[in-house]
């Protein structure tokens, strides 16, 4: 006889050893985080499930928690459930509401996880996931292939996606072997928006194309460009390129060429923090680094400004950049 629950998941090797305490995951009620609730739990993992209601779906938002909340209730876990106003976010900031809720997000499950006297959150993202965001990122100019990460550390928060590496088909599979329900979020079979139109066209029109899967290729690629700049960073961090305080010297830098300058500026503005780099970006910082630059300053995205003064090169944060 078959065994029932043949399907089994295991959480990303690299998020093993951060799995031992308390864990607060991001609960939406969809078949990615109630799989990622059960495989944290079979873990023995101290879970803690946390529901962002983003304000946008009506009855259907209201629907999708009081599932979390019955379904944490069965399995015996704490859980919390907030509310943001998306729309009013998006319009304040002026952003997408797709950043405003995934900013929301963050911030409530960090604070979530303070709360929790945890430092570590477990999101639901997947191999399809992956692939849409190299081909989105790709299709931005991002420099690199590199997807998202297993752990990700931020603002002293360790951001973990245990299932990387399993397809949506594998998460269905494993969570019907179990007789398990979910919820199904409508808007995610809309082609209104970039990662939609990435989802329900560009991906079965690449498949089709080359006649395979290209999940599977898509993240091995990002994978093995993640080493790959792994090892790039571990080299560059050898070398004297920065002051004592920690800012680009730049007199070590202007005699190289253009690829290393852009590979050290990449490493560098990554560390400080800054999202959504693009090659453009690069090349703008790049262009203001030689004494005899007409600009001595340039714009970057969430309102960071990079400044050259005597002869280093300045991050300035959002607050300090006007």
């Amino acid at each position: 006889m078959k065994n029932k629950a043949s399907t089994r998941l295991q959480p990303h090797r690299a998020c093993a050893p951060y799995l031992n305490g308390a864990v607060v995951v991001g609960l939406s009620g969809g078949r990615d985080s109630v799989a990622l609730l059960h495989v944290l739990l079979q873990q023995g993992c101290c879970v803690h499930a946390c529901h962002v209601h983003h304000g946008i779906r009506g009855e259907a938002a209201d629907t999708d928690a009081v599932f979390c909340r019955q379904l944490c209730a069965r399995l015996n876990v704490p859980f919390e459930l907030h509310h943001a106003d998306v729309p009013t976010l998006a319009r304040l900031n002026k952003v997408s509401l797709e950043t405003a809720a995934r900013n929301a997000r963050r911030s409530i499950l960090a604070d979530c996880a303070a709360r929790c006297g945890s430092a570590v959150v477990a999101l639901a993202h997947h191999a399809n996931d992956q692939a849409e965001t190299v081909l989105f990122r790709l299709a931005r100019g991002a420099a690199g292939m590199r997807g998202m990460q297993p752990v990700h550390e931020a603002q002293g928060i360790l951001w973990l996606r245990p299932l990387l590496e399993y397809s949506r088909s594998e998460i269905t599979r494993y969570l019907e072997e179990r007789g398990e329900t979910w919820v199904e979020d409508t808007t995610n079979s809309v082609a209104d928006v970039a990662r939609n139109r990435i989802r329900l066209e560009v991906l079965p029109a690449l498949n089709r194309a080359l006649e395979r899967d290209t999940v599977p290729i898509l993240n091995r690629s990002a994978a093995q460009q993640a080493d790959t700049l792994e090892a790039l960073r571990e080299a560059l961090e050898q070398l004297p390129l920065t002051d004592p305080q920690g800012r680009l010297y730049l007199p070590a830098l202007l005699h190289r060429s253009p690829a290393f300058r852009r590979a050290v500026l990449q490493h560098y503005l990554s560390r400080a923090g800054i999202p959504g780099l693009t090659h453009a970006h690069i090349e703008e910082v790049d262009g203001i680094l030689a004494p005899e630059a007409p600009r001595h300053s340039t714009n970057l995205p969430a309102g960071f400004r990079a400044v050259r003064r005597q002869k280093r090169l300045l991050i300035l944060p959002p607050e300090c950049a006007d």
